[in-house]
């Protein structure tokens, strides 16, 4: 018989920051939390894209252009502003101060996880018993 068994399809979202920060479980974010936090990251990729013309479609002295445009800009206002939605979706667990303590590969691993999780989950397949 198919059933369907949440604490088996959706796991916690467990963080340990060690031996940086603590560790936890992140509560479950609302549909209001998930959704600011889409809208949030879409408007920085918007914004802060150097060129709107995709990468493919650009000569070699364009793309270095381009390039060189987005490695020399100081992101520390918009690291911080990501940081600031990050907590507010996992509802301050883990908190600002959690996130800028980590180094930052950790941190964006962290991000990249959390991107990964709450914006492109994986769909689980769909099994049938005949």
């Amino acid at each position: 018989m198919a059933k369907f068994n949440l604490s088996e399809e959706v796991s916690e979202l467990e963080y340990n920051f060690e031996p940086y920060a603590g560790s936890g479980v992140i509560p479950e974010p609302s549909a209001a939390q998930v959704n600011a936090f889409r809208q949030g990251l879409g408007e920085f990729i918007t914004a802060e894209m150097p060129s709107t013309k995709p990468a493919k479609d650009m000569d070699s002295d364009e793309f270095v252009s381009v390039l060189n445009t987005y490695l020399s800009r100081d992101t520390t206002e918009i690291d911080e502003k990501v940081l600031h939605m990050a907590s507010d979706v996992c509802s301050n667990q883990p908190s600002f101060d959690d996130l800028t303590v980590l180094p930052f590969r950790a941190r964006q691993a962290f991000l990249g996880w959390l991107v990964g999780i709450l914006l492109v989950p994986e769909v689980p397949t769909p099994v049938t018993n005949n």
